[in-house]
């Protein structure tokens, strides 16, 4: 095998575990990211139904109030749905 044949497999090999200690680094790092937003309880998406789902259920109960007291009629009971 020449020397340069040799150099340039040195280089290839070189470049290749640049590529590869970049890339899991990058990983361990966004891993380390999200790990620690989840250890200290900001969770981006449940952030964001929980408050949409404390309105809505508002805005239900009272919407269900008003129609159980318009209708005495009814026998009492009130079914509700929720999504």
């Amino acid at each position: 095998m020449s020397p340069t044949m040799q150099a340039r497999r040195a280089r290839v090999r070189q470049i290749r575990r640049t590529v590869t200690a970049v890339a899991v680094t990058v990983f361990i790092a966004l891993f380390a990211t999200i790990y620690i937003q989840m250890a200290a309880g900001k969770d981006p998406a449940l952030g964001s139904s929980t408050s949409t789902a404390q309105v809505s259920a508002t805005s239900s109960a009272s919407s269900d109030d008003s129609s159980a007291s318009s209708d005495d009629s009814s026998s009492g009971t009130m079914t509700t749905s929720q999504s």
